[in-house]
């Protein structure tokens, strides 16, 4: 075992399985205590409720390697010679994020560290969204990533250190079919570099990445495109590279972003499975256009029909998420 993270104690929450599954279980090998999560006991083949898919071979045994719970990855921890404890908790509920510190302190009398892994998507239009999808999208990635350092912050306050990670995708672009999961990207983004300014004399990092992987959630949508006909080799060839690659690769980036080496703050960092990491710069102002307004009075139709597609637009791409390949390109 290492010790990059000896001493330091993590709550990871969604990390029952995939991504926060081997993150758990590499932090743990790198001398962390930490508090393993997911919403209830088991873990199901299929990723969706009310979707029954047939995988390939190769696609069941993927699947097998990134499901779990909060005890089974607890277990392995344990059975390699770490620390950790099992907490089932739902992180859309401001109860369910203080258990999550509580026992953190209750058992290791500190909280160090804090990954807000846990996420739930709905995919599908807008036009057939209710007002309960968009609520679990916005509660589980936003709403929990401020209940987690609620609860946390007045104990990393008074020791004057702390980690947190929050988890982002590249839908903050704006991906289609995921309006609301979009939204709490990109809000994720904006909070995190408020809250960055707010902790940084406390000693406490803030920093926020978007992973990729093959997850359950992959292997499903290939399964579910097969049953409608849709051929799985283009939704490959179009899928980044990291998609396709199970999520072991990635974690050893992510915990260094925790660690107590890591001491910049405020920044959003792409780290995917196939090796891939960059970071994502501010937005930046383009093209800007001026009219001195008090002197020569609002822009009028006219002038705004001149400055819009010759000046203000031009040379300007609207950039997409490429997180996934969608129905509508085929």
């Amino acid at each position: 075992m290492g010790n990059l993270f000896e001493g330091r104690v993590a709550v990871i929450t969604g990390s029952g399985q995939g991504i926060g599954k081997d993150l758990a279980k590499y932090m743990a090998s790198e001398g962390c205590k930490v508090v393993t999560n997911n919403r209830k006991k088991g873990s199901s083949m299929q990723a969706h409720d009310g979707k029954i898919v047939k995988f390939t071979p190769e696609e069941e045994a993927n699947i097998k390697k990134v499901i779990g719970d909060a005890d089974s990855v607890a277990e392995e921890i344990i059975a390699a010679g770490g620390e950790a404890i099992p907490v089932y908790a739902n992180v859309c509920v401001k109860e369910d994020c203080k258990k999550l510190i509580d026992a953190a302190v209750e058992k290791w009398g500190r909280i160090d560290i804090i990954i807000n892994n846990a996420a739930s998507t709905w995919t599908g239009n807008i036009k057939d969204m209710t007002l309960e999808e968009w609520d679990v999208n916005i509660q589980s990635k936003l709403d929990a990533s401020f209940y987690l350092m609620h609860y946390a912050l007045p104990y990393m306050v008074k020791q004057h250190y702390g980690r947190i990670l929050n988890v982002a995708s590249s839908a903050f672009y704006g991906l289609e079919g995921m309006a609301a999961y979009s939204a709490a990207c990109s809000g994720l983004w904006a909070f995190t570099k408020a809250a960055a300014q707010d902790l940084a004399k406390d000693n406490i990092t803030v920093n926020c990445y978007t992973p990729l992987a093959a997850t359950r959630s992959w292997f499903n949508m290939l399964a579910e495109y097969r049953m409608e006909g849709i051929p799985t080799e283009a939704i490959e060839a179009g899928s980044p590279a990291g998609m396709k690659v199970t999520p072991e690769y990635m974690v050893p980036a992510i915990a260094y972003m925790a660690s107590e080496e890591f001491t910049t703050t405020g920044i959003m960092i792409k780290v995917e499975a196939d090796g891939s990491l960059a970071i994502y710069s501010e937005p930046q102002e383009l093209n800007p256009c001026r009219k001195d307004c008090l002197k020569e009075g609002a822009w009028t139709v006219d002038e705004l029909r001149d400055v819009f597609p010759n000046q203000l637009l031009k040379d300007i791409t609207i950039r997409k998420s490429t997180l996934a390949v969608t129905k509508s390109e085929y």
